[in-house]
């Protein structure tokens, strides 16, 4: 049965929601009329179908690299979607994942059922710049409850080898001259020259890499939804597992510490002077607060995990800005920013952890 991608997303003609549910049909799949087919922009086809029942299913092709890395025509994505059930996951984590549905390896397309009535955590940011209190519970809870999932039989399995993650930074000391004239971007010189004054932080992370435990390793803005954000019962579910795995939970907690991060500094609006009044800090202070208070509820963390977590954080805020570099070539004032917090955060994690969670500090040192 040929496949309704050809190259392209289908679009809303009549004929194509005909190929697309004989395709459908092929795999097994039979939902009923087609109502819509919501398409997105990213790397590869990316695809919702929103049928007559009310239900929907998310179609991606997999990024061919992945699918080589894996050894399966659908990548690491369907493996992974496939272990979650299989593990000891609460139900509400199991909730928050999509559900795996089928694949069709001839075109490398993987079907997973689709969250519909969901908005991205970065609406969510734009229209609440102070997360709902409920929220910020769920997004933790859903994360602590992934985290501390037991995993041992699979990290031991060397069918799961190429899950086990390796520590995802590179050092930039030894950058050579013609690397750093090809960096992305007029001001990679300075992006690069914060990275080498990370190095010696980023070093001990890297030795300290342990991959013990489920984690999604991408835990972007984009790639969390939320259902009823303001109500007393938000619905949060997290997508896109293609690069998830098996590493340091603290990389979750930090990539999401970092969104927080990285959303409130656009709000400084390039005025570094504005960092050094702790006024300023007061609502992405209560974000992290808030969620890392929600965290520990399910998953206390020691004092060093707190300074790995907001070091972390801290990459996430650089990484930030080299993406404005390949992006846009260059990394403006929130670019810049973005350098002055993360080199921060990595080199002094508690003293700017103090301001962004200073209630949780205390409580570890009493």
């Amino acid at each position: 049965m040929s496949s309704p991608w050809c190259g392209a997303l289908p679009n809303e003609s009549g004929p194509e929601k005909a190929r697309t549910r004989s395709w459908l049909s092929s795999l097994g799949i039979d939902r009923g009329g087609i109502v819509r087919i919501q398409t997105f922009a990213a790397r590869n086809s990316v695809a919702m179908l929103h049928f007559e029942d009310g239900t929907a299913l998310f179609l991606k092709q997999v990024d061919p690299a992945t699918a080589r890395a894996v050894g399966t025509a659908t990548g690491n994505e369907e493996k992974m979607l496939r272990l979650i059930p299989e593990s000891d996951v609460p139900h509400y984590v199991r909730a928050a994942v999509p559900r795996f549905i089928a694949t069709d390896p001839e075109t490398e397309t993987l079907v997973m059922e689709g969250k519909t009535g969901f908005v991205s955590m970065r609406d969510v940011g734009r229209k609440f710049p102070e997360i709902p209190v409920p929220l910020l519970v769920s997004l933790a809870s859903v994360t602590a409850g992934l985290h501390t999932s037991t995993v041992e039989r699979f990290t031991t399995d060397p069918g799961y080898r190429p899950q086990l993650i390796d520590f995802p930074f590179a050092s930039f000391v030894t950058l050579t001259p013609s690397e750093l004239a090809s960096g992305p971007g007029m001001d990679y010189s300075d992006y690069a020259a914060t990275m080498q004054a990370v190095d010696n932080s980023v070093a001990r992370m890297r030795e300290e890499w342990t991959p013990s435990r489920l984690v999604h390793f991408d835990l972007r803005d984009d790639n969390i939804l939320v259902k009823d954000a303001d109500g007393a019962r938000p619905q949060v579910a997290l997508v896109d597992w293609e690069l998830s795995g098996f590493g340091d939970p603290m990389l979750d907690v930090g990539t999401l510490a970092g969104q927080f991060l990285i959303q409130w500094l656009h709000t400084v609006r390039g005025d570094a002077g504005r960092l050094a009044d702790a006024s300023t800090w007061a609502t992405v202070r209560r974000n992290v607060g808030l969620f890392l208070t929600a965290y520990e509820h399910s998953a206390p963390l020691s004092l060093e995990q707190r300074d790995l977590a907001f070091r972390y954080a801290g990459l996430s805020v650089l990484m930030y800005a080299a993406g404005r570099l390949e992006q846009i070539g260059s990394l403006g004032r929130i670019g810049h920013l973005c350098l002055f917090v993360g080199r921060t955060l990595l080199n002094d994690p508690r003293g700017v952890a103090e301001l962004l969670a200073p209630g949780i500090l205390r409580k570890a040192g009493a």
